[in-house]
């Protein structure tokens, strides 16, 4: 592939631009349902214990971290955007919760040692990692024997053309995505890398477009061209993999999540 055609050329840049961008958005309930939405169902499989050490990788804000404080002795998120750390840490700060910290590294090759985490968390990364086998080698690393791995993400249809769609209209309202994963590849990944699957949970979220794409920050012309294929397949035109359908007037969609559980 050339420079051109590659989607991963220059994408640590684009990452850490875009969430640069969404450090600011991310925990407004209004526009980043899919941030704040679902975590007490995320919290259900992961089925936290007291005496868990944890961590979040590719953690953002912290999110999944400040929802877990108080049900485990303590999670580090790991982060590679400073932006989405310092928003983590005021939340944090401001919340009194001295269980959470936070390290700025990259995910699938964190400064943090190896088997110090009895519960490895991810959500929402896999589709922003170039190579996701590195970000699950890496949550099976930080995770002693017997314990527990979460990974939490959006999933694909299982027609491929309809895939492929709908990560190319992911792409522009967010340029740091990359693809997603397909039902069941967490599970598969795991497996392969000798872990034991105990839970696969579904999930849809019914989402408004608008603030999706506000949310982003997506320009105006690409959020055109994502607008434009949602109304073409509800007008008959080809699927788009994001379900499109009308609420009050208003354009919605809908993503599907996969939760994937195992112990190592």
């Amino acid at each position: 592939m050339t420079p051109d055609t590659d989607p991963t050329s220059g994408h640590p840049d684009r990452l850490r631009a875009a969430f640069t961008t969404q450090s600011v958005t991310m925990e407004d309930a209004a526009l980043g349902m899919a941030f704040t939405a679902g975590l007490d169902w995320l919290v259900d499989v992961i089925q936290p214990r007291a005496d868990d050490l944890a961590v979040d990788l590719a953690g953002g804000t912290g999110l999944v971290a400040r929802h877990l404080a108080g049900r485990v002795r303590s999670i580090v998120v790991v982060d590679v955007t400073e932006a989405m750390l310092r928003a983590g840490r005021r939340a944090a700060a401001a919340a009194g919760l001295a269980t959470v910290g936070f390290v700025c590294g990259d995910a699938t090759g964190s400064p943090l040692p190896s088997a110090a985490f009895s519960l490895a968390v991810s959500r929402f990364a896999m589709h922003h990692v170039p190579d996701p086998g590195a970000l699950f080698d890496e949550l099976l690393r930080l995770t002693r024997p017997g314990g527990r791995i979460v990974v939490k993400d959006l999933v694909a249809a299982d027609d491929e053309t309809v895939a492929q769609r709908h990560d190319a209209l992911e792409i522009l309202r967010d340029d740091s995505h990359l693809l997603m994963l397909r039902p069941g590849e967490a599970a598969r990944a795991l497996i392969a890398r000798g872990a034991t699957v105990t839970r696969v949970a579904r999930r849809d979220l019914d989402r408004p477009l608008e603030p999706w794409l506000e949310q982003a920050r997506t320009p105006a012309g690409r959020a055109d061209q994502v607008r434009r294929a949602l109304e073409e397949e509800l007008g008959g035109g080809p699927p788009t993999g994001l379900r499109p359908h009308r609420r009050d007037g208003q354009l919605w969609f809908r993503h599907a999540w996969e939760a994937t559980a195992a112990t190592r």
